[in-house]
């Protein structure tokens, strides 16, 4: 059911995404400078879709690294919580190592069987 619906959300995305680059293919300017808007410095003449995907790949990543990033202290804790759980079943393993069993005994009822 998952990969249906993941199925369903990858294509309508994509034809979404054919219908923008179709619709926006114009060129337009992209400029990099504020102060001089009619004679730009920095200026690149480019399809609209690539700057509106361009865009949203930028904000993707920003978003991501800064979620990641947010996460960093509980992957700490996580990893400390390992490191403590992996040294504790060393300590018992060694300490079920030392312990000596005692002998079994035989109960009367058991002896006169």
């Amino acid at each position: 059911m998952t990969s249906l619906f993941r199925t369903c959300l990858f294509w309508t995305l994509a034809i979404l995404v054919a219908a923008l680059a179709v619709a926006n293919r114009t060129p337009s300017r992209l400029s990099f400078d504020p102060f001089s808007p009619e004679s730009p410095a920095i200026a690149i003449d480019l399809p609209l879709f690539w700057i509106i995907l361009a865009s949203a790949l930028v904000g993707l990543l920003l978003g991501g690294w800064s979620s990641w990033l947010a996460q960093a202290p509980l992957r700490r804790s996580l990893r400390e919580s390992d490191e403590r759980i992996r040294r504790l079943e060393r300590e018992l393993e060694a300490a079920q190592a030392i312990i000596v069993r005692p002998a079994e005994t035989t109960t009367p009822a058991a002896a006169r069987r």
